[in-house]
């Protein structure tokens, strides 16, 4: 979630606009012009998220074994992605 708010909305009800935040996501807080004054970054971890990403990121390593294993060429995926952009 990357949001924009006024400084005194956020003031208002800060308590709120943290819990919406996920770890990595950002508030902008602007001025009353509409400049930017600060960046709110979350750095709070929420478990049962950290569990999903770490299963998610275990899925993901488990296919790249699969695709490893099964490649057939003598170039790399990345050398043929390479020579096909030319």
């Amino acid at each position: 979630m990357a949001t924009t708010l006024t400084v005194d909305r956020a003031a208002q009800d800060l308590r709120s606009v943290l819990d919406q935040l996920h770890i990595g996501e950002t508030v902008t807080l602007v001025g009353d012009e509409g400049a930017p004054e600060a960046l709110l970054v979350s750095l709070r971890s929420h478990r049962a998220e950290d569990r999903a990403m770490a299963d998610w990121n275990e899925r993901w390593d488990e296919l790249a074994n699969k695709i490893g294993d099964a490649w057939q060429s003598e170039k790399s995926a990345v050398e043929l992605l390479s020579e096909m952009r030319r």
